[in-house]
């Protein structure tokens, strides 16, 4: 009886594993990659004034958001042996992406700083368009109990991930 839950457990993580590398690969890369980084809104303004993303979202942390999303939907292709879980995992990374860009867009338009926390919105944007994303291309079916779970457990883990990226110097503020 337990099996049954775990076993789903465990493929919704295998299944989201792009979304969730994409949206860490930035901070990881941040720690190595010192030369300067380029705004990926170009210091661009929005109508009310305020930086449409800022300084934390830069073309070096985009690019290896997607390049590791893309490493992990490779490697999920060939375990699987299917070129679906390649397109499954390409939608999840570049939803993952759009959906941590989404939530920088809306922390400016609220007035917050790049690197405040916006509770919930900065554990679940990257999540939430992504599984919307794969859900609506068909590539992937999901029920509320998947996201719901999928919720939880990025909720956790987003916890755990900030606290170990802190102590290891990766962040530089534990959320």
């Amino acid at each position: 009886m337990l099996e049954e839950p775990v076993a789903r457990l465990l493929w919704l993580v295998w299944l989201v594993l792009p979304a969730y590398i994409a949206n860490a690969a930035p901070v990881v890369l941040a720690r190595f990659y010192r030369k300067p980084r380029r705004p990926l809104d170009r210091g661009l303004v929005f109508v009310d004034g305020r930086r449409v993303l800022g300084d934390h979202k830069t073309v070096e942390g985009t690019c290896a958001a997607i390049a590791a999303g893309l490493a992990v939907s490779i490697a999920q292709a060939i375990v699987e042996n299917s070129i679906d879980a390649l397109l499954r995992g390409g939608v999840l990374t570049i939803g993952a992406v759009l959906g941590d860009l989404a939530g920088a867009f809306v922390k400016r338009r609220l007035g917050l700083r790049p690197g405040a926390p916006a509770p919930l919105l900065d554990q679940l944007a990257f999540l939430y368009v992504a599984l919307t994303l794969v859900v609506l291309t068909g590539l992937c079916s999901l029920g509320w109990d998947d996201f719901a779970l999928l919720t939880i457990l990025t909720l956790v883990l987003h916890i755990l991930s900030n606290a170990a990226a802190y102590m290891l110097h990766l962040k530089s503020v534990p959320w």
